[in-house]
């Protein structure tokens, strides 16, 4: 809660960041009678709630809308193209505020199978009940990553 009480409780401000924008409104609640003070703290926590909704309205727009590089990009965010040595599908994503990275090879299981596991494995990280058909039908091209001759 974004809700802060100043000068010996005597003021509430209230305060969020979005999309690095400071929104922030400030309540007095000096000479006010205990009834008045819990309405304007009432006013302020509903400030508060329709700011964070804003606020995490544009977290999953910025996070929906981030670029990756050109290189490495598959199309569906959370899965990469790595290449040790060997080319695999790297899954990257947030559980609970820990990270889980598992890579797929495509030496190993072939481009369809890896690119398969890697989004069966990024939906239940996400909690979908499986695969959205627009990933599983978006195979990438995995590039030959041509040798170096010595």
């Amino acid at each position: 809660m974004a809700v802060y009480q100043l000068n010996d409780g005597k003021l509430l401000r209230v305060a969020r960041s979005i999309n690095g924008t400071l929104e922030q409104e400030y309540f007095s609640l000096i000479g006010l009678s205990k009834t008045k003070q819990k309405e304007v703290l009432k006013q302020a926590k509903d400030l508060d709630n329709k700011w964070a909704a804003k606020q995490e309205s544009a977290k999953a727009k910025r996070t929906r809308e981030a670029v990756t590089d050109k290189k490495h990009s598959t199309g569906v965010r959370g899965i990469n193209i790595v290449f040790r040595p060997s080319p695999a599908f790297r899954v990257q994503v947030q559980v609970n505020g820990k990270s889980k990275v598992r890579e797929f090879s495509v030496r190993k299981l072939g481009d369809a199978k890896a690119w398969n596991e890697a989004t069966k494995y990024l939906a239940a990280c996400r909690g979908y009940k499986s695969a959205p058909k627009a990933w599983r039908d978006n195979l990438p091209k995995v590039p030959k990553k041509p040798r170096k001759r010595s």
